[in-house]
């Protein structure tokens, strides 16, 4: 899933840039009569805060894993995972052996200041392993737009080995309408002196213990401390209402009798906007990919999906007609696209979140003061779903396994010798987990059987 997601998402680019059409943001600022000098920031820090459901929180925060799915056929799926990134990106040398923490207020039930990790020369991302490149072969076809049926001109095909050749496509020009968006703009190795992240590898296993994704209740609420040998001290306090974002949550998934998709959904608190994604892999092999890709967005070849984006990307987005706005609750998937669908195939959502920035020491009120800043953080915030979609529709494993807010809400009308009671038979008829996943039997074996305590404090056993 991973590789064809890298393909898709290069093929994006490949066609945006050929169909030389990306939509420029007008950023044009108010001009002072005094221009103030400005000094950049010796350091930039970055916090990604990510709320992740339906497989999504089989993967705490990113890709779903296998030891995600082990997890699962033991003890049931989590109903959200919350996760972070960080990335510290310096103008500055270390003063010896490169060493940079980042405490958590005490609310993040983080017990110890986590360890950024400086990668070495020329190392990649954890989730990028060092592969050969391969020229893309196999072609994309796209779908975009809300509606029972795709919309005219559709769908578009285009050829890898044929762009890659810079030859006319004629579905090249169908797709002058595409849109490109701006991530946020990160430290990176390429942007900084001393670049350092997490979650990484820790060979020093000063991290051990700690984990990318962050136990349920807790909240980045609080101070926040950055420290190294590397950088000045950045600090900064987040309101309650700058953490975890809420996960998303369907309220409909309905296939209707020409077999479009009709998705509704609760709205989710501080979205700025909502891009829904298919991709699904027609053939896979090494060396080709046929996929077929379809987004929400009103225009054609503009797949976002998974990313972070600023508040003002999304509003220029939304202002395109690329990303749905906030106000939105329903999408339905055209039925072309769900009866192309074939395993493996994937519903993804995106809910793109506020943010938070800082900096330090704050602009001068005299233009003539020359703004010499120490450092910047930035905090950007996302919710996001993945579901297996098929023809017969979209398999929500946390429902069938009982998860999610309907399942927890406790009968308060009942006793609790009563409401245990059926909570356990409703347990007992749930599907096992091992039928859902593909090869689940195995992991069901593999996995360690365990006591889990009872999920719900009225069912527990006086010790």
């Amino acid at each position: 899933m991973r590789r064809m997601l890298a393909v898709g998402m290069t093929a994006i680019s490949m066609i945006v840039v050929a169909a030389a059409a990306l939509a420029q943001g007008q950023r044009a600022g108010a001009q002072s009569t005094v221009q103030q000098k400005v000094l950049p920031p010796e350091a930039r820090y970055w916090m990604g805060v990510s709320t992740g459901s339906g497989m999504m929180a089989m993967g705490m925060g990113g890709q779903p894993s296998l030891m995600g799915m082990m997890r699962m056929a033991t003890s049931g799926p989590p109903s959200a995972s919350q996760s972070v990134e960080l990335r510290l990106g310096s103008s500055l040398a270390p003063a010896g052996e490169a060493d940079a923490t980042h405490a958590f207020p005490p609310g993040a039930q983080v017990n110890k200041p986590i360890h950024l990790e400086v990668p070495e020369p020329g190392q990649r991302g954890r989730d990028m392993p060092e592969e050969p490149y391969r020229e893309p072969k196999g072609q994309i076809t796209f779908y975009w737009g809300c509606g029972e049926k795709a919309g005219p001109g559709q769908p578009v095909v285009l050829t890898f080995d044929k762009l890659m050749r810079g030859e006319n496509e004629p579905g090249l020009q169908a797709l002058e309408g595409a849109v490109g968006a701006q991530s946020v703009r990160m430290p990176g190795p390429g942007n900084s002196k001393t670049f350092a992240r997490w979650p990484h590898a820790d060979a020093k296993k000063r991290n051990r213990g700690l984990k990318a994704a962050f136990p349920p209740g807790a909240t980045l609420a609080g101070e926040h401390r950055i420290e190294g040998n590397y950088t000045p001290t950045i600090n900064f306090t987040l309101p309650a209402s700058r953490s975890f974002m809420e996960p998303v949550r369907y309220s409909s998934t309905q296939l209707g009798p020409s077999g479009a998709l009709a998705l509704a959904w609760n709205p989710v608190a501080r979205a700025t906007g909502y891009s829904v994604g298919v991709m699904a892999p027609e053939k896979a092999g090494d060396d080709s990919a046929n996929i077929i890709m379809w987004s929400s967005a009103d225009r054609p070849a503009t797949f976002i999906q998974m990313q972070y984006l600023t508040p003002a990307e999304v509003k220029r987005l939304v202002g395109l007609k690329a990303v749905l706005p906030s106000t939105t609750t329903s999408c339905t998937v055209p039925a072309e696209v769900v009866k192309a669908t074939k395993e493996g195939s994937m519903l993804m959502f995106s809910a793109f979140g506020d943010e938070a920035t800082f900096i330090d020491p704050p602009r001068p009120p005299d233009p003539a003061v020359t703004w010499d800043q120490d450092w910047f953080a930035r905090v950007s915030y996302r919710s996001v779903r993945m579901d297996m979609l098929s023809p017969q529709g979209v398999t929500d494993m946390e429902a069938m396994m009982g998860g999610g807010a309907a399942s927890a809400a406790p009968g308060a009308e009942m006793s609790d010798e009563d409401y245990c009671a059926q909570l356990e038979r409703e347990r007992a008829q749930r599907p096992a987990i091992t039928d859902v996943i593909p090869g689940g039997r195995l992991l069901g074996k593999l996995g360690r059987k365990k006591q889990e305590p009872p999920a719900d404090p009225r069912c527990a056993q006086p010790e």
